[in-house]
């Protein structure tokens, strides 16, 4: 399924904010900030009849269109960073999605 740049990003941004199997109301925040209501009100329908296989292969899907240069990517990673700092509480577990999601994207 081929994903707008916004809805891309939010995508990968509810993948990491559900590290801990709950999405804060914070981190929401920080996706409305970045893209908008609709994108993110239409992305959390969607991710939450997405197993994590099929979040993973939609992120890979997509990952050449909105993901292919160095500096898309680094873009995309400080997003990340923002959600994960949102709640004041950056976990190991947290951490190490980032570490993981930034594997996926390479």
């Amino acid at each position: 399924m081929t994903l707008s740049k916004d809805e891309f990003k939010v995508m990968v941004m509810l993948y990491a904010a559900n590290t801990d199997g709950n999405i804060q109301s914070e981190e929401v925040k920080v996706m409305l900030e970045k893209t908008g209501f609709e994108t993110v009100d239409k992305m959390e329908s969607m991710f939450a009849k997405m197993s994590d296989a099929e979040v993973i292969e939609c992120i890979r899907e997509n990952k050449p269109l909105y993901a292919a240069t160095e500096g898309d990517r680094i873009d995309l990673l400080a997003d990340l960073c923002a959600i994960i700092e949102a709640d004041e509480k950056c976990t190991v577990m947290e951490e190490t999605m980032v570490r993981n999601i930034r594997r996926l994207l390479e």
